[in-house]
């Protein structure tokens, strides 16, 4: 009798002690899959409402996805050297994913190279990075929405007329790519001439001095194509001061809030959404689906919408 007892006492503990040891397992497992994935967007800047945007559109898609995200941008607008240092201190810190919108496509690679080194997986969004290794490329293409705003202006200028455009920095493939676009729909109309063309760095100030320099040098001109909102809103306050509203039809991208406002008023014709909300979203979806060993293709394209007198009132309402 005893020896049973004693059998059975010992089949009971180690039962108990296997029991324990299987169930700290499954907790172990179950830690580590609810454990959040770090990601980390390094955007231009936090400035400019098209990054604000972009960084709502992030931030929304973690809180879905349950993503730790850390959103960062240069102190220093624009600012490459600042968004190099953010790539290496993201490496360091031995974050999951890194989201980058690269202020200097070229300029950016080295630390790109780092992070391929490191073995953390790079999604590109809405500025294309010139080299290294990255999973995906999330954005619109920035010379077919240059194309379709330009088509747009030429159509409601009569197809006729002289236009300047505002280009964005000096060397940045955005700033190429949609100026590019612009140019090229408007040579298809022999009586629209491009009469100058200069950049304002995608910056309102600047464009608002460009543009009062360049209406002084070309005081007949009949459209502005400003490369983003920004840049429209500082030609926006130019035309007002030299008392030309309503007479220099002005057309930007982006949609931005001042930009609707404007179109509403009447103050600019019309501006392209470029969905940087869901630019941010996209990015922060194709991470997390890279993360957990999901297909994501190497193109992501967001979808563009003009913005104009017609429409205006839908995106006041949002």
């Amino acid at each position: 009798m005893k020896k049973n007892y004693l059998l059975v006492s010992l089949l009971v503990m180690s039962l108990l002690f296997f029991t324990g040891c299987s169930s700290k397992s499954q907790q172990a497992n179950d830690a580590s899959k609810s454990e959040k994935k770090k990601v980390v967007m390094i955007l231009k800047n936090l400035v400019n409402p098209t990054w604000q945007a972009v960084k709502k559109g992030g931030e929304d898609a973690a809180a879905k996805l349950g993503v730790e995200l850390t959103v960062l941008a240069p102190l220093k607008a624009d600012n490459n050297e600042e968004q190099i240092r953010q790539v290496e201190d993201s490496i360091t810190k031995k974050v999951d994913a890194i989201i980058l919108v690269p202020a200097d496509t070229k300029g950016i690679i080295p630390a790109v190279e780092k992070a391929n080194a490191a073995g953390i997986p790079i999604i590109n969004v809405n500025t294309k990075v010139g080299g290294g290794k990255t999973e995906t490329f999330v954005a619109v293409e920035n010379y077919d929405a240059a194309s379709k705003v330009a088509e747009a202006l030429a159509k409601k200028m009569g197809e006729k007329g002289k236009v300047i455009i505002l280009e964005g920095k000096a060397g940045a493939q955005s700033a190429i790519d949609l100026k590019n676009g612009a140019v090229d729909t408007f040579k298809k109309y022999p009586n629209i001439n491009v009469v100058a063309s200069q950049t304002a760095n995608w910056n309102r100030a600047e464009a608002m001095q460009v543009t009062q320099n360049l209406l002084q040098a070309h005081p007949d001109i009949n459209a502005i194509f400003a490369s983003n909102d920004e840049m429209a809103m500082g030609a926006v306050e130019a035309v007002n001061q030299a008392g030309l509203t309503g007479k220099i039809m002005i057309a930007g991208l982006d949609a931005n809030k001042d930009a609707i406002q404007a179109i509403k008023e009447g103050k600019m014709t019309l501006t392209c959404d470029k969905k940087s909300y869901d630019q941010g979203y996209q990015g922060v979806e194709a991470a997390f689906k890279i993360l957990n060993n999901e297909p994501v293709d190497e193109r992501i394209v967001v979808e563009t919408t003009i913005v104009d007198e017609n429409n205006v009132d839908q995106y006041l309402q949002q």
